[in-house]
Parts: structure tokens; C-alpha cells; sequence
């Protein structure tokens, strides 16, 4: 499974924006795309941009309106006028300001207006004209919406109140330069009205950041049902200008609601004291934030008495086939605890086994010669190739038996075709209940031989015999409540309980959930998927069903930065 990551990409105009010293902003607008991929939820997001320094500015001329003494359009280059004036149609800060002229002994008179009358800045008010460099004026950002800039004759004495006589020149050359800052912002999702407005120009290296807005937002037009898509972020400029830095974070969950398996529901068979595992992928190296399913359990009607640790690879163990057949003792249930079936320990040996369970009565410590019920065959077939495990194999009776309380009786196993291991061990090792216990465990070499003790050490002790491993399943009634399963989660190495409510709900979150951290990755570049372990102490099915695994991760996008 790979990591679930939005992507996002930066255009203006519908093209990618190169790396540059800054990005472009106007009312066309920059364009982030974020590609969601299926079942990648929002959880927050939040936007920043930085406005550049005063150093980076925009001609404002392009996307002006002029007009002049000679009427609305550009200031003719051959033609002498009065005045000009420029309307940029937008509050900024004037940073520059240029007016060559043909003619050399006239001056210009400022003045500028924000949406209403036109009034002299401070502390500039004449602006040098003529054919010179020297005309370049630098203006220490005077917010304005527009300029107008009035030939006059300088007077003959330029102390005030001497203010000179209205000329004409003509202008051969004309700069006007604004803050590249932007005048105005508005940020939209998609097509709808903008959520977010600044009606004020940014001021320089300002850095504006936005999470409520843009998360609500984003979360309103994020794919419907998870199933994937494209959600459009706008910003918008009244004027041309520029941004320093873009960039965006987004807290986002990767749900997951299938199982490896196959499917939004997995049925589970469940053998007495051995797993079901539900697995679930998850992408490497992330944390887990929620963990939630139903699990419906589904108990045969049977428990198994006997309790014991399962057995690992145990290093003894009768052997059956070709005439070598094992026998295991069990004193007898109380009154009213029939069997419904057995489990045995057991390895197969070769490819196909082919055999036979049995069960007798106890007669002079050994099994008798009439069954207590016809023999139950089971086969086992193997398409691994070798050695193979032991595993625990059931075999369920045709009808419940019941039993004389005052009498052992011998579950007998043979094999007709092939070869397995029954798994020994200690019966220090194994606790009954309900009267039920183990007894000898025999075995023999030949079909009509004698049965014959075998004796296995113990590691904890005086032995008190050897034990085949099987366990015998009694029917419970319908008064006795079953034994509830185990419920773990493991990931790695490490588990965590989970505990079921009365509904068979298992809730966790984050806080729960932090034992489990995420497990190293493979050399494979894969990591060990999450597992849903259940235990039971009788045979039966669970279901697990409404899946939600969430994980956790935070992606930040500079979306475009100073190269």
C-alpha cells in the first residue's frame, strides 16, 4: 500500500508557474489543484502567503486607464498636453515615478486621489520634468488609487505663494511603478463566492495565514464519499502583482475500510485456542489515529474443559502410520456433559494422510475392544512443499455420546495411508474441569500388538506422564452462557487488548492507540500490516464488519518560494 498523499500543483493562466523571484497574483488568479486520492479525508488545512518587500514592484501603465488634457487615451508621444492623469482602479503604494518631457523649463505638479477628490501628498508635491535621468522621482509608498500630474512654468520667484503659470509639454517618456504588493485579496474553492477577503494592501515581507476559513471550506467541496478527485483553491488580486511565498499544509486521515482479505466484511472460522486474523494495510510508517469494527460472534455450542498452553513446535510426539497407532486417556465428564467432537495435535509426515479416530472404553487401563461409537475418518493433504506444520485438526461426531462418570475411555488414532506426528507433552502442564482430565497416553507398533506406556520428560519437575495433545469438545446447554473471545490488536511486535462493548462494538482512538506505534519497514520496502487477532476457547465463526482505520499525516506544499 502506498502512501495516500495529496498532490498539489501551482498555475496562473493555466500554466505551471516557473521558480522565480516571486509569483505572479492578478485577477485571473493563481490556481492550487489538489488531486485527492480515494479514501483521503480532511481533517484541517491551512494557507499561507507572504507578501515581498517594497524592492519588488509592478508597472501599473499596462492595466491603467490615462487620459489627458487632449482627452481619454495613452499620452501622445508627439503631441504636448496640460495634464495626465493614471487610474490604476486599485489602493497602492507609489513607489516611482517618471516624466520625461521634450521640454526642459517646465515642472510637474502631483496630485493624487483614493476614490474620492484629488489632494497634494506629502511630502511630495512637484515632480522634475525634462529630457534628464535625473527625472526619476522615488515615492515613499503613497497609497493611491490614481495620479495626476499638472505642466507648470516654474515662477520666477519660487518662494511660496509663488506658484508659476499652467504650461504645456510634451512627454516622451512616462514610468509609474506601485508596490508589487497585493492591493486586495480574496481566496475562493472552486467556482463559489470568495470565503475570505483582505480589503487592505498587504504590507511588505507580510505573511497572511488562514485555517478556519480554508478548512471549512476545503471540507465542503472535498470528493463526495472519498472517492477521489480534484478540489480548485483561487486567490485573486484586483491589480497585477506579486506573492513572495505559497505555500499550504494539510492535515489529512488515509481511511481504510476493506480488509486485505477481500471485501468490507470478513467471516473468520474460529478453532478452539487457535487465531483468526483479520489483516489490514496499512501505509508504511504511519501512525494510527482510529480504530473501529463490529465483531458478531458466533459459538458452536461447545466448550473445551481442558486448559493448556498451545503447543510450538513440540520436540516429542507419538508417530502414526504403517501399523504404529497412539492412544490418549480422559476420565470421564460429570453427569450430563456429552462430547460433540475432538481437536488433535498433528503433523503430517507426507504429502496425504488418510485416517481414523476412535473411541473405546476403559478396560484394565488400556482400550477396550468395542468402540463406544463408530469411527470418525479424516484425510489431510498438503500442496506446500515439506516439512509441514503442526496444526490443530477437528473432527466433530455424528451425534453427541455420552459417557459412564465412573469410567476412563481412550480416544485411539491409526492411519491407513501415509504418516503424521500426534504432539507430546507434559501432563503437569494441562488443568480439567467438569470431571474431565487426561490419563496414560500408549501407544503401539503393530495392528494387534500391545499398547505400551511412553514416558516424556519434564522440564519443570516430577512428570506426571506424557500428554497428546487434544482436547475434547463438550456440548454446552442452552442455559450457560459462552465464554466470550479474545480480542487483540497487533502490529509488529507489539499487541494491544481490545475490548468489546455489549454490542460487540471495539472503539479506539488516538489515545489508545499511541502503544502502537508503527512498526520499522521491511528491507522490502513494505511494513507489517495491522492485525485483527481473535482468540476463542470453543470453535465457532466471528464477523467482522464496519471497518474504519484511520491514519494520520500532515503534507506541506511551498507551493512556490524564492529560487
Amino acid at each position: 500500500m502506498t502512501r495516500a498523499r495529496v498532490g498539489a500543483t501551482l498555475r496562473h493562466d493555466g500554466k505551471a508557474v516557473p521558480a522565480g523571484p516571486t509569483a505572479p497574483l492578478d485577477a485571473q488568479g493563481l490556481t492550487v489543484a489538489l488531486d485527492v486520492p480515494p479514501n483521503v479525508e480532511l481533517l484541517r488545512a491551512s494557507l499561507t502567503v507572504q507578501a515581498p518587500g517594497e524592492d519588488v514592484m509592478v508597472d501599473v501603465l499596462p492595466t491603467a486607464t490615462v487620459a489627458t488634457s487632449r482627452g481619454p487615451g495613452p499620452v501622445p508621444t508627439n503631441a504636448p498636453v496640460q495634464w495626465f492623469s493614471v487610474d490604476w482602479g486599485a489602493r497602492r503604494a507609489l513607489m516611482f515615478l517618471q516624466v520625461k518631457t521634450r521640454e526642459a523649463n517646465v515642472e510637474g505638479r502631483l496630485s493624487i486621489a483614493d476614490g474620492g477628490p484629488w489632494y497634494p501628498p506629502t511630502p511630495v508635491t512637484t515632480v522634475p520634468l525634462g529630457d534628464k535621468d535625473t527625472t526619476a522621482l522615488p515615492l515613499p509608498g503613497i497609497l493611491a488609487s490614481r495620479l495626476m500630474v499638472e505642466v507648470f512654468a516654474p515662477p520666477a520667484n519660487p518662494v511660496p505663494p509663488a506658484t508659476g503659470q499652467k504650461a504645456v509639454a510634451t512627454v516622451s517618456s512616462l514610468v509609474v511603478k506601485a508596490a508589487a504588493r497585493p492591493p486586495d485579496l480574496t481566496v475562493h474553492v472552486e467556482t463559489e463566492r470568495p470565503f475570505f477577503q483582505h480589503g487592505l494592501p498587504l504590507q511588505p515581507l507580510q505573511e497572511l495565514t488562514l485555517r478556519d476559513d480554508v478548512s471549512a471550506a476545503l471540507q465542503q467541496a472535498w470528493p463526495a464519499d472519498l472517492k477521489g478527485g480534484t478540489v480548485t483553491l483561487g486567490l485573486r488580486a484586483p491589480a497585477p502583482s506579486r506573492l513572495q511565498r505559497l505555500g499550504i499544509t494539510l492535515d489529512t486521515v488515509t481511511l481504510t475500510q476493506v480488509w486485505s482479505q477481500g471485501g468490507d466484511t470478513l467471516a473468520l472460522p474460529l478453532t478452539a485456542d487457535e487465531e483468526g486474523i483479520g489483516r489490514v494495510e496499512i501505509a508504511p510508517g504511519q501512525p494510527l489515529r482510529e480504530v473501529r469494527f463490529l465483531a458478531r460472534y458466533q459459538p458452536r455450542g461447545e466448550r473445551v474443559p481442558l486448559s493448556f498452553p498451545p503447543p510450538e513446535n513440540p520436540s516429542q510426539a507419538h508417530r502414526c502410520g504403517a501399523g504404529l497407532a497412539a492412544a490418549q486417556a480422559f476420565s470421564s465428564p460429570e453427569e450430563g456433559h456429552a462430547l460433540a467432537g475432538m481437536d488433535f495435535h498433528l503433523r503430517p509426515l507426507t504429502r496425504s494422510v488418510m485416517g481414523m479416530v476412535t473411541l473405546f472404553p476403559d478396560e484394565y487401563g488400556r482400550p477396550g475392544t468395542v468402540p463406544l461409537a463408530p469411527g470418525v475418518a479424516f484425510t489431510l493433504d498438503e500442496q506446500d512443499p515439506a516439512p509441514w506444520d503442526a496444526r490443530w485438526v477437528s473432527m466433530a461426531l455424528p451425534k453427541p455420546l455420552a459417557f459412564d462418570a465412573t469410567r476412563n475411555w481412550w480416544a485411539v488414532l491409526t492411519v491407513a495411508q501415509g504418516s503424521l506426528l500426534w504432539s507430546l507433552g507434559d501432563a503437569a502442564s494441562v488443568g480439567g474441569a467438569s470431571g474431565l482430565a487426561p490419563r496414560a497416553s500408549l501407544y503401539r507398533t503393530e495392528d494387534t500388538g500391545p499398547w505400551l506406556e511412553r514416558e516424556v520428560p519434564s522440564l519443570r519437575g516430577p512428570s506426571d506422564g506424557a500428554w497428546a495433545y487434544s482436547r475434547p469438545r463438550l456440548l454446552t446447554s442452552c442455559t450457560e452462557p459462552a465464554e466470550p473471545p479474545q480480542v487483540i490488536l497487533r502490529w509488529g511486535t507489539k499487541q494491544l487488548p481490545v475490548k468489546l462493548d455489549a454490542h460487540g462494538w471495539a472503539r479506539l482512538d488516538e489515545r489508545e492507540l499511541a502503544e502502537l506505534a508503527p512498526p520499522p519497514v521491511l528491507a522490502t520496502g513494505s511494513a507489517p500490516m495491522l492485525e485483527v487477532v481473535v482468540r476463542s476457547r470453543v470453535a465457532g465463526e466471528i464477523t467482522l464488519s464496519e471497518l474504519r482505520v484511520t491514519s494520520p499525516q500532515r503534507d506541506t506544499y511551498a507551493l512556490f518560494q524564492p529560487s
